[in-house]
């Protein structure tokens, strides 16, 4: 799923364009009407903060750096199959006294060579060497001019025991590549975690704001009927203390919509903040809360969730690794069995080119073929390591028991809290319903002098209070929601499109 991990830059720029042209102006606006001033007309859909987030989202950024560190890992791995070229050159000369005459008095040797050297995927190290040595040696007796001696040696070493045919080496590989995908999942659920916490304070703005306009709309209530109260006390046909009753009740709407105000703007700037978004620009959250009815029922979910739960899929994949690993372990308990085998050819003359061109005549052959061993007499690492893997797969065994148990609990948990706000839902706006008929009813009464302010208020009250419930309802149903997208990693399939 490598698309999650590259966001397209053209829907990135275009995003960001977007909101530093609408969210912008809307700075500009709030710096001028205050605080709490919630005229900003700039909004964004949940989407855009989505995308907005994950571009910008430090998070994110880190994840992808752990994913890519991981990944040098496979690299790392490969290096056991890297090519090597060496070569050197040499001279030396000896003039020291020798104990026969008839031995050498001066020798002089200058040398050079080059040398490839390779292991094979089958565990085979091949390798070829070109030397020439060119020397000169002086006697009491005699002198020999320079001549020169070149080689060309082949070797082949094929290890049958211990990393029989290169299997530890190509199952190093294999285990690398394992957990760069078990890496790339944990990016993934990073990525949507990120996107979990941004819809999360989305929604929360998005109910700060439903709050707001509730208040401000009871404000509006209040005002209306303290209007009507000034004008019967100015008549004199309204007690004081009815007066002062409205006139309190005014002030305290006026002072819960100051408040509502400011935590509609921590929400927003909760929001900037898990979108990295810069301070002053301005974001307005576009959706409303609404009630989305599960089409999936509880069995459903939890297929869902184990086809697509990566901590599921960390766990198998542990399993896999596990049990690779234990037969790596077993291997390396094995002695050091290898074939060798060399093969030389060389040519002398004092003509480097004609010493060459003897070499492919094969005149003058060098073979070696053998057997190599080394047996570890007691070999306790090897065995410590072998046990100690046995035991990390027995208890990737067990913790794969522990994640189904925890997905089934997470997923049936999550699923029920979003029945149970469903289910309650239907009740609560059924009661802001009545509470609204109450509240007129009552205003009717008013009106034709048959209450009193203190029941206006009260229950204005009452509409206030349920109809803030509704839209907590409504929240803790969408978080719900989030929650139970979580546990059953869909999250991130929804943006596909998008990131």
């Amino acid at each position: 799923m490598r698309c999650y991990r590259h966001i397209k830059h053209t829907t990135l720029l275009l995003c960001f364009f977007y909101v530093m042209l609408v969210c912008g102006a809307g700075g500009a606006e709030t710096e001028k009407t205050g605080p709490v001033d919630m005229s900003f007309s700039g909004t964004m859909p949940l989407n855009d903060c989505v995308v907005f987030a994950v571009a910008n989202s430090f998070e994110v950024k880190l994840a992808k750096l752990d994913l890519y560190i991981a990944e040098t890992g496979l690299m790392y791995s490969e290096a056991a199959f890297d090519t090597f070229l060496s070569g050197g050159y040499s001279y030396s000369e000896d003039r020291r006294k020798r104990i026969s005459s008839a031995l050498s008095r001066y020798d002089y040797i200058g040398s050079y060579h080059a040398a490839m050297e390779k292991t094979l995927p089958t565990g085979t190290d091949v390798s070829i060497k070109f030397e020439d040595r060119r020397a000169r040696l002086e006697t009491d007796y005699a002198g020999i001019g320079f001549y020169h001696v070149p080689e060309l040696t082949f070797n082949v070493e094929q290890p049958v025991g211990k990393n029989a045919f290169g299997f530890i080496n190509r199952s190093g590989i294999t285990l690398t590549a394992l957990a760069i995908e078990n890496a790339g999942l944990s990016e993934q659920d990073r990525i949507e975690a990120l996107i979990a916490k941004v819809e999360k304070a989305y929604w929360n703005a998005v109910f700060q704001k439903r709050a707001l306009e509730i208040y401000e709309n009871i404000l509006g209530k209040a005002k209306k009927l303290h209007d009507v109260n000034e004008k019967n006390y100015d008549i004199g046909i309204m007690e004081k203390v009815d007066f002062v009753a409205s006139r309190a009740n005014l002030s305290k709407r006026e002072a819960e919509v100051i408040v509502a105000g400011n935590r509609y703007r921590r929400a927003e700037e909760n929001l900037k903040l898990v979108m990295n978004m810069d301070e002053d620009l301005r974001v307005t959250p576009r959706g409303k809360l609404k009630l989305e009815h599960l089409k999936e029922d509880l069995a459903d979910c939890l297929k869902i969730s184990f086809g697509n739960r990566r901590d599921y899929k960390i766990a198998k994949r542990d399993i896999e690794i596990t049990g690779l690993n234990v037969k790596v372990k077993s291997n390396s308990r094995w002695p050091e069995i290898d074939f060798v085998a060399t093969a030389a050819l060389n040519g002398l003359d004092a003509d480097i080119q004609k010493a060459a061109r003897e070499i492919p005549g094969a005149d003058n052959p060098y073979y070696y073929v053998g057997v190599e061993f080394e047996i570890p007499i007691e070999n306790k690492e090897a065995e410590s390591e072998y046990l100690a893997a046995k035991l990390e797969k027995q208890k990737a065994l067990i913790e794969i028991k522990d994640v189904e148990r925890t997905i089934i609990t997470e997923v049936g948990n999550s699923f029920r809290d979003v029945l149970t706000f469903e289910s309650g839902l239907k009740y609560i706006r059924d009661a802001v319903v009545f509470q609204s008929e109450k509240l007129a009813e009552e205003e009717k009464r008013f009106n034709y002098g048959r209450s009193t302010t203190k029941n206006i208020i009260d229950y204005q009250q009452d509409l206030l209070r349920t109809e803030l419930e509704e839209a907590q309802y409504l929240l803790d149903h969408s978080v719900a929601r989030v929650d139970l997208e979580r546990d059953m990693n869909v999250i991130l399939a929804k943006y596909k499109d998008e990131l």
